[in-house]
């Protein structure tokens, strides 16, 4: 595993239009430095640690990849990649991996995952590469926690080749039930930042198309399974059930279900999205 330090943002070969001010900008990206330095032993001991949750993070990373559509050999980004808990499916799928991550503490505390893979530290509104360089960009909750979506959208389009496609899973605040949990959520907790929040189809989707993309899926994701399996750090109702794995097969095809439902699946605690750069 090759793992570099670099928050230069002078390697990026354009300069794209930011909607906030630097030092609101900088101010935000410290918050998430030092909130995720916190998070890291979290993550990887009790969200991503029990059985349970290992099978339902290896079917939405498998569910993410399937949307990319990737091919083996294919340069493959992992944009705010955490502590790498998508970076064995990227691996097993025979991509050239990079794992990008603002936070050092967060891609050391998975250092033992998919040790192939190069992980590069940085921001995600600045990325350290050259035009045109992904054949794919993936992003599960990731983009949510940037202070300047627009920015790092156009970065995203910048380092992708022509052909190349964003596929992210984010949190959507398409209901109004949702955006009601979420903000309490986020308000009872010190894990999540102040200006964090869920995406809405009908704000993205627009930035998506200014910053020259061309959305080709766009599909809600995740109920009972994602919000008793994925999150057990949150929630963990499943932690001392007999036969949660078992449990957790059954909730995953209940989901699949429900998203297949047009007027439910809007309801969707995740949104899932593929883009293409023309």
């Amino acid at each position: 595993m090759t793992l570099i330090a670099d928050h230069n943002p002078s390697q990026s070969t354009t300069a794209p239009k930011q909607n906030v001010s630097k030092s609101s900008y900088d101010q935000y990206v410290h918050d998430q430095i030092d909130m995720h330095k916190r998070l890291a032993d979290v993550y990887t001991t009790k969200r991503y640690a029990p059985a349970y949750s290992r099978i339902y993070q290896r079917y939405w990373n498998k569910r993410l990849c399937d949307l990319a559509d990737l091919q083996p050999g294919a340069c493959v980004l992992d944009f705010g990649c955490g502590t790498g808990v998508m970076l064995p499916e990227l691996v097993r799928r025979q991509c050239r991996t990079i794992g990008l991550d603002v936070s050092f503490d967060m891609l050391e505390a998975g250092i033992d995952k998919a040790p192939s893979a190069k992980r590069i530290c940085g921001d995600g509104g600045r990325l350290p590469f050259a035009d045109a360089r992904f054949d794919a960009i993936l992003c599960r909750g990731s983009i949510h926690h940037l202070p300047d979506l627009p920015l790092a959208l156009s970065e995203i389009a910048r380092v992708l080749k022509p052909g190349g496609r964003l596929a992210f899973s984010e949190p959507s605040n398409d209901s109004f039930i949702n955006r009601l949990a979420r903000r309490r959520m986020y308000a009872a907790s010190d894990e999540f930042h102040d200006d964090d929040e869920g995406l809405r189809r009908r704000d993205i989707i627009p930035m998506l198309r200014r910053a020259g993309f061309t959305v080709q899926v766009s599909r809600g994701f995740g109920f009972l399974a994602y919000t008793l399996c994925g999150f057990p750090d949150k929630l963990p109702v499943l932690a001392r059930v007999p036969g949660n794995r078992a449990i957790t097969h059954a909730l995953i095809a209940l989901d699949r279900m429900l998203e297949a439902i047009p007027l439910i699946n809007r309801l969707a605690l995740h949104w899932q999205l593929r883009a293409v750069k023309p």
